[in-house]
Parts: C-alpha cells; sequence; structure tokens
C-alpha cells in the first residue's frame, strides 16, 4: 500500500480499523447477504454453524476465530485468544474469502467475545441480514451444553462462575457453587439457563425472518431443516 520510504499516516488504531469498514461498505455494498442464526444459549447455534462450515458453505465462524463463546464461561476448552488485531485480520479474511458469495452464515454474538470485541463494520452487515430463530426446547438446549462443556471439570467451571459475582448475588454464587461441587451439572445448567434467558437479550431479536422449531440435539436434521427452508 505504501511505496518504500514513504511515510505511513499517523492514524489511531480505532481509526485505523473504522476506516477499513468503510472500504468494506464501498467496495462490497450489495453481497453477501449475512445469514444470522440466534437463539437461545446452548440453541445449536454453534453447532449448525460448525456443520455449515464442514459442508462447504460460507461462513463466517465467530467463536473459532476469537477462540471464545461469548459468555463468562465461553473460553472453556479453548486455547488462549488472539490479540484484537489477529481476530480482525482473520474476520477480514474470512469475509473476503465469501466476498463473491450470494450469503454467508454468521451467528449472532455480543459485541465482544470475551477480551475480543467484534468490528463495527461487521456488526453493521449482521443487523443488515437475515434473521433465523432457533426455537429448542430447555431440555434439548440444557443436553447440547453438557455434551460441549462438561469436558472442562468442575474447578474450571468454578472459576468461571466468579467472573459473575458482579451480576449475581453472594447466595446465588455460593448455591451454584454448591452444585458444581457436587458434580450436578444438569441443574447447575438449568439454573445458568435461567439466568442468561433473562439477562442475554442479544439472543432474541425482536422480529424473527424466520423460525424453526425443533429438539436441537440433531444438527443434520437442524442443517436440513435451514437449508431447505432457505431453498438452498
Amino acid at each position: 500500500m505504501f511505496s518504500e520510504g514513504a511515510s505511513k499516516p499517523n492514524v489511531s488504531y480505532g481509526t485505523y480499523f473504522f476506516l477499513k469498514g468503510v472500504f468494506y461498505f464501498m467496495h462490497f455494498p450489495a453481497s453477501p447477504t449475512f445469514i444470522v442464526l440466534c437463539g437461545k444459549t446452548g440453541s445449536g447455534k454453534s453447532l449448525l454453524i460448525h456443520q455449515l462450515e464442514a459442508s462447504g458453505y460460507p461462513v463466517i465462524n465467530l467463536e473459532k476465530i476469537a477462540s471464545h463463546r461469548g459468555s463468562a464461561f465461553g473460553g472453556l476448552l479453548l486455547p488462549h485468544q488472539p490479540s484484537q488485531k489477529e481476530f480482525e485480520n482473520e474476520i477480514e479474511k474470512a469475509f473476503l474469502n465469501h466476498a463473491s458469495a450470494k450469503y454467508i452464515f454468521i451467528e449472532q454474538k455480543p459485541s465482544s467475545l470475551g477480551k475480543r470485541k467484534i468490528p463495527a463494520w461487521l456488526y453493521a452487515k449482521i443487523n443488515e441480514g437475515i434473521i433465523v430463530h432457533l426455537n429448542i426446547d430447555k431440555q434439548a438446549r440444557i443436553n447440547n451444553i453438557l455434551k460441549e462443556y462438561k469436558a472442562a471439570g468442575k474447578e474450571s467451571f468454578i472459576i468461571a462462575l466468579h467472573k459473575l459475582e458482579r451480576r449475581l448475588t453472594v447466595a446465588v454464587i455460593k448455591e451454584m457453587e454448591a452444585l458444581l461441587r457436587a458434580e450436578n451439572f444438569e441443574v447447575f445448567i438449568e439454573k445458568m439457563l435461567d439466568y442468561y434467558d433473562n439477562t442475554a437479550k442479544y439472543q432474541l431479536p425482536k422480529k424473527a425472518d424466520m423460525v424453526l422449531n425443533g429438539q436441537g440435539e440433531d444438527v443434520a436434521v437442524m442443517k436440513k431443516q435451514l437449508l431447505h427452508a432457505l431453498h438452498l
């Protein structure tokens, strides 16, 4: 971009990535459309994203890029997070790899995944996307989380639980820790789902373009339903 010997413009880190966002909107204004998977914690969004990616569909896998799932427990069983610059660079690569596609699948996430912040230009693209709500029953959500997280072990869960001390009362923290020490993971997850269902409002958009109802544990069935509904 810069000729040899030329001085680079003196811009801040935040301004640099803002300008990159402007560049993307200027050069890719019409495509691709984002298909945004939404749903409550444990509804199988991440599993479905992995399934779609493995099948060769255009995907931006935010959890894989960030090495974090987004909640207080989101770093369990995952390697250390990349730097913010590495995170944004990998997002840009994924976007550019699919820039000529008609659509990209992506999961709805909070603005930050662990210590990494999703760039504003990507959030704007997500907000313009087609919203698909995965409406899954609670027991299936519990089972999905058990499969994904249980191998982390109770001590890792307890450390992550204490990250919520500013949001949960001392009594609730003690109750939840007791469940973990007794390895009563299913009841612990059920109670945590009650908490996230009431606080993580980003999970459910005000209006979904499409709703998929199901048990949620058979990812292959979910993928088939999704692709059929989208005529893909």
